[in-house]
């Protein structure tokens, strides 16, 4: 079982988790295999289901049940500091996929430009077995 989370990086500016830095400040992200199509076979099948759209400050309201906010406040005031969301991954054909949906990635990538909804989003680290 993996007791490290992996580094986030997150360009998806969009999303009411996202900080400067493309640091994702949620408590928690998990990783899909796209709705439509089954296993994943590239990265654009993949998706982050914690993407939550930032529109107003009401999606902001609605996001904080999933918010790292320790982790925030110290990247916040302690330069250098990289927040690490835990990372549930639910694409079991990926090499890092681990037995009890962990990520043993040392570092994962996730992008989505101009995501609107979660189908928008990839996990690019994604790498079939």
């Amino acid at each position: 079982m993996s007791t490290v989370n992996p580094l986030v990086k997150c360009s998806v500016d969009q999303c009411t988790h996202w900080m400067p830095g493309n640091q994702c400040m949620a408590a928690k992200i998990a990783i899909y295999n796209d709705e439509h199509g089954g296993a994943s076979r590239s990265s654009a099948e993949t998706q982050c289901k914690s993407f939550h759209a930032g529109k107003g400050v009401g999606d902001y309201v609605g996001a904080l049940h999933n918010a790292n906010v320790g982790g925030t406040v110290k990247a916040a005031f302690v330069e250098g500091t990289q927040i690490t969301p835990s990372v549930e991954c639910y694409v079991d054909n990926c090499q890092y996929w681990e037995k009890g949906n962990y990520c043993h990635a040392s570092a994962i990538e996730v992008k989505g430009p101009y995501a609107a909804k979660t189908v928008d989003t990839d996990c690019e680290t994604f790498k079939p077995r």
